[in-house]
């Protein structure tokens, strides 16, 4: 996330109904994701100085358990490149918070900022946790949302992110910022598998914070 936010080849059979969206997806870009690559797709915006960039791609584990890794705020720090800070300065509700962040940033000082989460579940079985920017220092606008839904035996993440820098951000920092999202969504989908092999129990306590929120 700025302001946010490798399993080898494996081949995920698809259920009826369940590739949505993957269909947002060409051809290519599709046999990408089923082949277990990362797969990102920058779209221009109208006045903006930085393109939308959404990522997909297939984790190992189910949906429930990606999004309670994502959904544990103030662990971010510890697994994500560059996040220096993560931590929840005020709960709205059990499934709305604001989370104060800290990201290094090159060349630039570094950025800190709040953003508000809201957790929903989905009724594909999925999650969808989205996120819209408070304050900041350096950053004027931020909205972003990872979701999450079955997919065969596994979960199609998809990782949209869309950020209005200040204007000496914009052309000095739009390739990092593009390289520190595909970093993140690389960072959560380990993370999601260290967890798995180990610390089962600790994911599990995660999981039951995320369906008490809902």
């Amino acid at each position: 996330m700025f302001p946010l936010v490798a399993f080898g080849i494996l081949i995920f059979g698809v259920s009826a109904g369940r590739a949505d969206l993957l269909k947002e997806l060409t051809t290519a870009q599709q046999s990408e994701v089923r082949a277990g690559n990362q797969v990102t797709v920058l779209m221009e915006v109208p006045g903006e100085p930085w393109p939308r960039v959404t990522i997909y791609r297939l984790i190992p584990s189910t949906p429930v358990r990606v999004a309670a890794v994502f959904f544990d705020y103030e662990n971010t720090a510890s697994y994500i490149p560059k996040v220096l800070k993560s931590a929840i300065s005020k709960a709205h509700s059990p499934s709305v918070a604001d989370v104060d962040y800290g990201i290094s940033v090159p060349i630039l000082p570094d950025e800190f900022y709040t953003s508000q989460n809201r957790l929903a579940r989905l009724p594909d079985g999925g999650y969808l946790i989205s996120w819209h920017l408070v304050r900041a220092i350096q950053t004027k606008a931020s909205t972003g949302e990872l979701r999450v839904m079955p997919f065969g035996k596994g979960t199609l993440l998809r990782y949209r992110i869309l950020t209005t820098p200040s204007s000496g951000m914009a052309g000095i920092l739009r390739g990092k910022a593009i390289e520190m999202i595909k970093d993140t969504v690389t960072a959560i989908a380990k993370e999601v598998e260290r967890q798995q092999s180990q610390d089962p129990a600790g994911l599990e306590k995660r999981v039951k914070a995320l369906q008490a929120a809902l």
